[in-house]
This record gives structure tokens, C-alpha cells and sequence, in this order.
């Protein structure tokens, strides 16, 4: 969705036939033309107060009609034109197109301000497109707000466009209305210009926020919009059907005259700031079908162009009208080049459309994201920058599904027609416990999302502060190369048969030319193959140190043996291959046969060498950390 010129006509009745209101420029010498002008008009009133952006706007107040005793005292006729004057600048710069000057108004404004408040017959007022370039300044204030970092800026343009419009079509901070309808009988005008338009009725607000609100209400509505669903969206507020219904008396003839421009494919301009619309994407805001893939416009807005702007440009008007020149002579025909079509909307070609054009936008104000990868707060932070919305909504959908999971296994397993289906119930089952999953984690139940406590440690004593670490780094062992594979025919390989019959020797080992003596030696963890389990299945063990495990050279031998059979029973858990297979052997490039690959999961736990030169080193007992 999308603001467009529909919402402006129909929301604030300004006109959008006219002349777009191009490059303006600061009259030479305003300042002393408007003291000049406003002299004498209201006593106790000083000079002007100024600055170089424009006049204050505290200094235009004072020339209020309240401040001149209106109704109780009558005004000339200077009176009137110059707090006109002051009144036009003021709608102008803090309510048709606001900027980030809080106590100026731009004096760029002053010449139509002018032009407007002396005129004495409307044929000496130059019809303007008002509505197009409100929606220009509106589209820039959007796209410079998404794109500053100051904690202090805000959306320039027209916001009060924006409010009107996002009461109309989401239930969002929309305020409660009193009466439902507006009087028939208020802002009656015979030439039904001077009538109420689509955005008068929330004048009629009551001054409070509905039973719904929070004061805080930032984070709340940010939440609502991520929630929001399509059904709870006005997507065509603009219906005769609501007309009738909230103004029984009718509405503006200046929100529905300019009909034919809504659909242009015109370019809408303000000052410098050109902007593109792109209706042929919310087509279905207007009732029409929406393409799948939505055409491109003819002559695209090039980024240059977009990229204008006042700062560092020495330019006139009459250099910007050049630059400009284009765009604003095709306003001329904007009512002849239209996305409009005949077609009627299609609500599942339009669904087609969403899926197509999901993946391409950001579906939610607060990115959901893993605990982990959330970024930490800063001072300036108004609500949470990742997703805090519909926790407990989900969850809630999450144990129905788990509920429905549930009911499903128990018909799988009882059903008198259906009968006991293995696979189903095991699937049924997979599903209840990922239910299971997802729910903790989003109403955080998991034990892990308990923040522990820990104790704060005791600083280190001064003495210590100021001197180097007494150790180095940590060594770290070096993973030693791996031996040179055995032949078939020798203990190892392939051929090697009755492995439980011949037992190798630990002198064995060494004549087989496996270079055991410059294999680092495996150091002690204490691991202790038990021999009451079966090969294959090892446990972790601590030795006694009341008995060493390295008493003699026989249990020495025992060991190793008993260690290498420990572990080829964990490498091959099923008996060698035949060895006169084609398939077995590889040949390596030197020239040796390489054994087949075995592909086993890693084994959990420590695995040692059957390759070390000797016993490991003995056990040193001390008080220090790590021995």
C-alpha cells in the first residue's frame, strides 16, 4: 500500500489540475519588503524578527485575528490581508510542507503567500497543483526520514497527510470518534467546495486515546503492525457505501474533480524535488486487477535527478526550471498517460503477487532474530530493534498445533479403520516435540535463557597490577603426521587375518616399520579400557593411584596390545573385505597400496594411538592448576 493522490483528494480536497509548483525562490530583500508591509498593522508589535532561512514564526503569530479583538473588535481591511498573509505562511511551512526549522518558515513561500493574500479576484490567483506537490514533499520527507541517524530528526513533508491516512485504513492509534457520523447540516456551501472531505470527521475525535492504548504507545503499534492481517485493512475507504454512511450531507466536489490524475504515470514535483508514483504496485487500492509482474514505468525517474538537492547548488530558478524543464511541462498531460484499467481485482492473481514480492521487501518494523545475533541497545533507542511482537500470540498458536499433533497420534494408535501405522505415529511424534521446541523458545521456558548469576570476582591485589603474567602462552601439541599405511600383508592391512588369533607384540609393532620411536608419546589422561564390555565400547576410567598401570613390562605389552585391539574394533566394526577384490586397494602416486576408506562417524571421547614408541610419562602430583 501506498499513499497516492486519491488519499490526497479525498483526504484534504486540495486540488491537483494546475500548474505543479516548481523551483521556488526567496525574494531579494525580503526582509525589508515584509517589515515594510507589516508596519503599523498591530500595535505593540516590533520589527520583524528573522533569520536567514525566513521569518520567526513566533513574530507571525502576533498577527492572529484573535490578537486584533476578532469577532468583538472589527478589522480594516490591511488587517485582514496581512494576517492572511501571515496565515498562508504558517499553512505553508509547518503544515503543507514542513521542514527540520522549528522556529522559521522558509522565505521561498512569501511570493505565493503574497500573491494569494492581495489578490482582490480569483483570476488573479494562479492555479496551483497543490495536491501533487504536497505528495512530492511527502514521498521526499519519507525517504530522507528511513535514511538519517540524528536522534533529533523527523519526517518533513506533510504528516498530517500521513495520520488522515493511516486512520483511514488501519486500526492502528486510530482515536474513537464521537457520533460515528458527521452533522449534515455543518460546512453546507451551495457551490459544495466549502464542504467536509474524507479526512473532516476526525476532527470529531474525542481527546483521549482509546481503552486499547498505551501512553507509551510506540513499541505497542509497532507490534500491531507487524501482527496486522489483511482482513484488518481498509483497503477502499473511499466506497459510496461509507461515503453515505459518515457524511450524510455529503462531501467536497474537490475531492472527487480531479479524478483523472490519480492513475498518471506523470512525475510529481515540488521545488526541486522530483518523485515517482508507482500505482501499477497498489493497484488493488483502486479495485483494479494487479499483474503478477508489474510493468516498469516508460521513462523511469534516473537517480540524478532524484538526487537533487539544495545543498552546495549555487542554482536560480531559472537554472533549476532548465534542469527541471521536462517534468514539469509533462504535468501538462498527466491526465492522458494512466495505469488505470477496466479489469476488476482478482484476489488470488493478487495473492500470487504477494508471494512474488515478499521475498523482495522487509516484512516486519522489528527483524525477528537468534538471541545471539541481537545487537546491543543504544541510549537513543525508543523501542526494541529486534521482534518482541505476537510472543505470546504465537505461542498460543503453537500449543493448539502441538494439541492437534497430539490428537492425531492417539487416532493413529487406536483408530479401528486406519490400524497402526509405525511411520505415522513416529512422524506425529517428531512434530509434537518440535512444537514443544518452538514454544519454550518463544515464551522463553528454557533453562538456558535464565540469565545465571555469578558472583563478582575479587580484583587482583595492587601488587600484582603492574607486573607481567608470570606463565607464557598455553603450548599447544602438535598433531604429529600420520604413518605410512600398512601392506596388505603385514598386521593393519587389509589381508591380515585372524586378528583375535595373533595377538601382535609390542616388539611386533616395531619390526613392521611404522617408526613408533618418533611417535610422540600419548600422554596420561587416565583412560582405562574396561575388558568386561565388549570391543568396541569404551568407558572413561580414572586409574588409582594406589597401583600403577605401567608396573611391568608384561602389563606394559598387555596394555598395547589390548589398546590396538580396542581400537581397530572401534575402526573396522565389521570383519576386512577379501583382499583379491579389484575394489580394495587404491594405488598412491609413490607407488604403495592405500586401504580402502572407511566411512565411519567420528568417535566421541578419546582414541589413542596404537602407534606411541612407550609408555606415556608418569603422573606428576602438585598443588598447580592443571596437573
Amino acid at each position: 500500500m501506498a499513499p497516492t493522490l486519491e488519499d490526497v483528494s479525498m483526504l484534504l480536497g486540495l486540488p491537483l489540475a494546475g500548474e505543479p509548483i516548481g523551483p521556488l525562490e526567496e525574494p531579494v530583500g525580503w526582509m525589508h519588503s515584509m517589515d515594510a508591509r507589516f508596519l503599523g498593522v498591530r500595535e505593540g508589535v516590533g520589527p520583524i524578527s528573522f533569520e536567514a532561512h525566513g521569518p520567526r514564526q513566533a513574530w507571525l503569530h502576533e498577527f492572529q485575528i484573535e490578537q486584533f479583538g476578532y469577532p468583538d473588535v472589527p478589522m480594516t481591511a490591511v488587517q485582514i490581508t496581512r494576517s492572511l498573509e501571515a496565515y498562508l505562511m504558517w499553512l505553508l511551512g509547518k503544515t503543507m510542507f514542513t521542514d527540520n526549522h522549528g522556529n522559521t518558515i522558509s522565505a521561498r513561500y512569501i511570493p505565493i503567500a503574497q500573491e494569494i493574500a492581495d489578490a482582490t479576484e480569483a483570476e488573479h490567483i494562479t492555479q496551483r497543483s497543490w495536491g501533487s506537490a504536497v505528495l512530492a514533499a511527502t514521498y521526499r520527507g519519507m525517504c530522507k526520514g528511513c535514511q538519517l541517524t540524528s536522534h533529533g530528526s523527523g519526517i518533513v513533508g506533510c504528516p498530517l497527510l500521513l495520520q488522515l491516512w493511516s486512520w483511514t485504513r488501519f486500526p492502528i492509534g486510530r482515536p474513537e470518534i464521537g457520533g460515528g457520523s458527521w452533522p449534515p447540516d455543518e460546512l453546507y456551501d451551495a457551490d459544495r467546495i466549502d464542504m467536509p472531505t474524507f479526512g473532516s470527521i476526525w476532527t470529531s475525535r474525542k481527546r483521549h486515546f482509546g481503552h486499547n492504548q498505551l501512553r507509551n504507545c510506540y513499541p505497542a503499534f509497532t507490534e500491531q503492525f507487524d501482527l496486522l492481517l489483511e482482513s484488518d485493512v481498509s483497503w477502499e475507504p473511499y466506497s459510496e457505501d461509507h461515503r453515505d454512511e459518515a457524511y450524510p450531507g455529503g462531501i467536497s466536489l474537490m475531492c472527487t474533480r480531479d479524478w483523472a490524475y490519480w492513475m498518471t504515470k506523470a512525475k510529481i514535483i515540488f521545488d526541486i524535488f522530483v518523485e515517482e508514483m508507482s500505482q501499477q504496485r497498489v493497484m488493488r487500492q483502486f479495485g483494479m486487477r494487479q499483474l503478477i509482474e508489474p510493468p516498469p514505468h516508460t521513462v523511469p525517474l534516473p537517480p540524478r535527478v532524484h538526487a537533487y538537492n539544495r545543498k552546495g547548488a549555487n542554482k536560480t530558478a531559472v537554472g533549476w526550471v532548465q534542469l527541471l524543464g521536462p517534468y514539469l511541462g509533462a504535468w501538462d498531460n498527466a491526465p492522458d498517460v494512466s495505469w488505470a484499467t477496466r479489469e476488476p481485482f482478482d484476489l488470488q492473481e493478487f495473492q500470487q503477487y504477494l508471494r512474488a514480492y515478499m521475498p523482495r521487501t522487509r516484512l516486519r518494523l522489528s527483524q525477528a532474530c537468534d538471541p545471539v545475533e541481537m545487537a546491543p541497545s543504544t541510549q537513543w533507542d525508543t523501542y526494541p530493534r529486534h521482534s518482541t511482537s505476537g510472543t505470546r500470540h504465537h505461542a498460543v498458536l503453537t500449543a493448539e498445533l502441538q494439541d492437534e499433533a497430539a490428537q492425531y497420534e492417539r487416532s493413529l494408535s487406536v483408530g479401528p479403520l486406519l490400524g497402526r501405522y509405525e511411520h505415522h505415529v513416529s512422524f506425529a511424534q517428531r512434530f509434537q516435540e518440535k512444537l514443544r521446541r518452538i514454544y519454550a523458545s518463544i515464551t522463553c521456558t528454557r533453562s538456558s535463557d535464565v540469565v545465571e548469576y555469578r558472583a563478582a570476582q575479587r580484583p587482583p591485589r595492587p601488587s600484582l597490577q603492574m607486573h607481567q603474567p608470570r606463565h607464557g602462552p598455553r603450548p599447544r601439541m602438535e598433531v604429529p603426521p600420520s604413518p605410512r599405511p600398512p601392506s596388505p600383508n603385514q598386521a593393519g592391512g587389509s589381508g591380515w587375518q585372524n586378528q583375535q588369533q595373533q595377538e601382535p607384540t609390542y616388539e611386533y609393532w616395531q619390526r613392521g616399520g611404522f617408526g613408533m620411536e618418533q611417535q610422540t608419546p600419548m600422554p596420561n589422561l587416565g583412560w582405562r579400557p574396561r575388558m568386561d564390555q565388549p570391543q568396541g565400547d569404551t568407558h572413561m576410567s580414572s586409574m588409582s593411584g594406589s597401583r600403577s598401570f605401567w608396573s611391568s613390562a608384561h602389563d606394559q605389552e598387555e596394555e598395547t596390545q589390548q589398546t590396538y585391539q580396542d581400537w581397530m574394533s572401534s575402526q573396522h566394526q565389521t570383519p576386512p573385505p577379501d583382499p583379491t577384490q579389484p575394489t580394495q586397494y587404491s594405488q598412491h602416486e609413490q607407488g604403495y597400496m592405500l586401504p580402502p576408506r572407511q566411512r565411519q562417524p567420528p568417535i566421541r571421547g578419546y582414541s589413542p594411538s596404537p602407534f606411541q614408541a612407550g609408555p606415556p610419562p608418569p603422573r606428576r602430583r602438585g598443588r598447580g592448576r592443571g596437573q
